[in-house]
């Protein structure tokens, strides 16, 4: 099978992912508790609904010819599949954590107004300075990052991250797509629109599809949901993988 079908197999697979995860949110009948959207299903599910938004952004880019936007939109599939590995195994412990680091980040925010507008006078500062004196508990919390998450989950994934992370840098590595040998006069040559080659499609989307599929699992297991269509997908994409492989 050459390259282009193989691409346009991937892209199918993909798109058909979608309504396997709309499907989880129907399958379970959720009631609001005291903890409100701190519910651990209910954080799983907003991770499901950012992967569903996440997968059908990348798919849009890379049929436009985008893949470095795709690549790190891709990589958002990881985080999530690896912070809903960890409510899996922490429960509220870890949704705990996700507070923490969401009020750490906050404080670090309201620090840098203060330091970027001369103190941010008036009442907005004098309300700004209230509302860190009155969560200065969270000064000290620690905060969340995808490899330490990836730890907490026990994924096995993280190389895979790190490599859809390479292009969201300006690395010498990832401007070279953008650079063409000089012509006669020496001229250096920039392209804008650099061809995208199937083969990084291809591979992209095997990753990010790997990471939805995760996703699924979990959320379903958060759930309590059997959840057989993600079972049959996984399946599928086990068999489109090993494809891909005998045709490189």
């Amino acid at each position: 099978m050459d390259e282009k079908d193989l691409k346009a197999k991937w892209h199918d697979f993909a798109k058909r992912l979608r309504p396997v995860g709309m499907g989880i949110f129907g399958g379970t009948s959720i009631k609001i508790t005291e903890q409100g959207s701190a519910d651990i299903r209910i954080v799983g599910l907003m991770l499901l609904a950012r992967t569903l938004s996440n997968l059908k952004a990348a798919i849009a880019l890379t049929e436009g010819g985008f893949i470095v936007e795709a690549k790190v939109i891709a990589r958002c599939c990881f985080e999530n599949s690896y912070w809903v590995g960890a409510l899996l195994k922490e429960g509220d412990k870890f949704s705990a954590s996700m507070v923490q680091h969401e009020m750490k980040h906050k404080r670090m925010r309201a620090q840098t107004l203060f330091s970027t507008t001369g103190g941010l006078r008036g009442a907005t500062g004098d309300k700004l300075r209230q509302w860190m004196r009155d969560h200065k508990q969270y000064e000290d919390s620690p905060t969340l990052d995808p490899k330490a998450v990836c730890k907490r989950a026990e994924n096995e994934s993280y190389m895979f991250y790190q490599h859809l992370s390479w292009d969201a840098h300006p690395s010498i590595e990832t401007l070279n797509r953008y650079y063409e040998s000089p012509d006669a006069d020496g001229a250096p040559g920039i392209d804008v629109d650099p061809i995208v080659r199937d083969t990084e499609v291809i591979e992209m989307l095997n990753l990010m599809c790997l990471a939805v599929i995760g996703v699924f699992l979990g959320v379903a297991e958060l759930l309590g949901q059997d959840n057989t269509p993600t079972g049959t997908m996984a399946a599928e994409y086990k068999a489109l993988t090993e494809l891909t492989g005998r045709s490189s």
